[in-house]
């Protein structure tokens, strides 16, 4: 069986300037006249606006990350879509996957709710749509973590919240789950991670290109885009796959271990009022896998937010 893992100059005006000039002459015999008036007129060239110096991308992006361990509170939305080949799903052996007749569209998967991250708390709805490839009905659910407890409720678990201590969930789930501590800090590793990937496009030639501003839940922010490394993410899914391989508790289908990445983009999107992260955006396509799309939103920063643990009435124990 496989596990599957995996932001001036002002306008010129154009001036018109009128100098007057005054000139008469009179003899002391002779009668007095009127003064001829002799009046010039200079003109200013027009001086064309001057076109603002667009921002330096990295600094954007630099800003952006720097901005991470500040957040008290904000709000996360995160979207999946995609495909996954139903040859891909059938050569991972799994018997469920055996009889598939069509790809499986990831479209409409998504976590939406606010985090706490001085106290590490958070609450989000989620929403999976049906999969009729695979026999997945619609499926809604309800995620919390509160006071070092994660509690899940999910239709296929019962009608109550699951609940599990965050230091053991590596344990419940059969994979390694880093599990960041409460505090002011909370969000310094998410950062961390972000800045080692900075660090990585950098060293693989990755540079960042702004393409612009747009719009994101009304705000303007401008937007970067990153073409990652084919090169280094096929040698790093070479590497995940022959470990994969070599662990004699994991089940690997022949056909898995010539998986390549054929596309690979990303977009950041850092709000241009207070340089903070606004948005993620990652495209991945395979001809042998499929494509997966990402994308991560966030937004009212330090907001005040309250999130609460179910009631113990509706709680039981373990996932």
């Amino acid at each position: 069986m496989v596990r599957i893992c995996k932001p001036v100059l002002a306008v010129l005006a154009g001036l018109s300037l009128v100098v007057g000039g005054c000139s008469s002459s009179a003899a002391t015999t002779a009668p007095a006249t009127t003064p001829a008036v002799s009046v010039a007129t200079v003109a200013i060239p027009t001086v064309a606006p001057a076109t603002p110096t667009p921002p330096d991308p990295d600094e954007l992006f630099a800003r952006g990350i720097a901005e991470g361990p500040a957040w008290k509170s904000f709000h996360l939305k995160i979207a999946l879509g995609g495909t996954i080949k139903a040859s891909f799903l059938q050569a991972t052996g799994d018997p469920a996957f055996k009889k598939l007749t069509s790809d499986v569209s990831l479209d409409g998967i998504a976590i939406e709710g606010d985090v706490d991250a001085v106290n590490l708390a958070f609450h989000m709805p989620i929403n999976v749509p049906a999969m009729p490839a695979i026999g997945v009905a619609a499926t809604s659910g309800d995620l919390i973590i509160k006071d070092s407890m994660l509690y899940l409720k999910l239709p296929a678990l019962g009608t109550k919240y699951r609940k599990v201590k965050l230091g053991t969930i590596s344990g419940e789930l059969g994979v390694p789950v880093a599990i960041p501590t409460a505090g002011g800090s909370s969000l310094v590793g998410m950062a961390d991670m972000v800045a080692s990937l900075r660090q990585q496009l950098e060293t693989n030639g990755v540079t960042p290109q702004l393409a612009g501003i747009d719009q994101i839940g009304g705000r303007p922010a401008y937007h970067i885009n990153l073409t990652l490394p084919l090169a280094k993410l096929n040698s790093d899914l070479a590497a995940a796959e022959a470990a994969a391989k070599s662990d004699r508790t994991v089940t690997i289908g022949p056909s898995l271990l010539t998986t390549q990445i054929d596309t690979a983009t990303a977009g950041v999107w850092i709000y241009t009022d207070n340089y903070e992260l606004a948005q993620v955006q990652i495209a991945v396509a395979s001809s042998t896998v499929g494509s997966l799309n990402f994308t991560m939103t966030l937004s009212n920063f330090d907001q005040p937010v309250t999130i609460n643990a179910p009631a113990a009435s509706d709680v039981a124990t373990g996932l």
